[in-house]
């Protein structure tokens, strides 16, 4: 009797054996099964979407606040594109700052969750050569950012009171995963404001000052996280802010 294995169900005599087929997320070009060109596909169809809604929204808070007739005359050329559709501004503005230090270590005072009436958070480069400082002054959502660079140039943008929804908003708004959100006064464009734009859970920060400087920085998923609890300490103390799978399309308009 033959210690040979019995072969004949599924070889040929002589042939060799047939390599079993490797699953397509084994395969050069595929994740999970879905050809990376389709992610890519799906992902940028996605964004499209996202920043069409937040252009939306952004359409009707104008419009509430009076600010609609004003786009063309008195906002700046960027947001007037951004607004009528005419560009990606996620796209545009990565393209003007394209190498915006990465802040991945931060500080706060107070820790973020806890309330006090003046508050200080500082975000640093790996090896220290920039970072962004943000100092709130009590509950009326005001607030001080200013930009170091090399320890020796530092720019301060203010932004005075910002109403208390348009605070609760852009805090829910900070914690999806993509997205822009605008964190501005009553004035909008007229005075200093912040842009963020969110994918991934990364931010990237871009600050405006009108007619004087801009500044832009880069911030990891937890920093972000962190400082949206920590706005909220100020800001919203004792509301608990919905998580961002909750928010459907619907609740993007104020």
């Amino acid at each position: 009797m033959s210690n040979r294995p019995d072969v004949s169900n599924n070889t040929n005599a002589g042939e060799p054996p047939i390599a079993k087929p490797h699953p397509p997320s084994d395969e050069p070009g595929f994740v999970d099964g879905i050809p990376v060109e389709e992610l890519v596909r799906l992902t940028r169809e996605f964004t499209a979407r996202i920043t069409n809604e937040d252009r939306q929204r952004m359409a009707l808070e104008l419009s509430e606040s009076g600010h609609q007739r004003s786009i063309q005359s008195s906002a700046p050329y960027l947001l007037q594109q951004f607004f009528t559709g005419r560009i990606d501004l996620d796209v545009e503005l990565a393209r003007r700052y394209p190498s915006s230090p990465l802040l991945s270590s931060a500080t706060f005072i107070p820790e973020p969750g806890k309330q006090a009436r003046h508050g200080m958070a500082q975000f640093v480069s790996q090896d220290s050569s920039a970072s962004m400082t943000i100092e709130l002054h009590g509950n009326s959502g005001a607030l001080d950012i200013s930009f170091l660079l090399q320890g020796m140039i530092a720019v301060r943008f203010t932004l005075g009171a910002i109403a208390e929804p348009h605070r609760k908003r852009f805090l829910e708004l900070m914690k999806r995963q993509d997205g822009i959100a605008f964190l501005w006064t009553r004035q909008r464009w007229e005075s200093d404001y912040l842009i963020f734009v969110v994918r991934e859970n990364f931010a990237r920060l871009y600050a405006f000052g009108p007619g004087r400087f801009d500044g832009a920085c880069r911030l990891t998923p937890e920093g972000v996280s962190q400082l949206i609890t920590w706005l909220g300490g100020f800001w919203m103390p004792g509301t608990e802010l919905p998580p961002a799978e909750e928010m459907s399309s619907g609740d993007l308009s104020w």
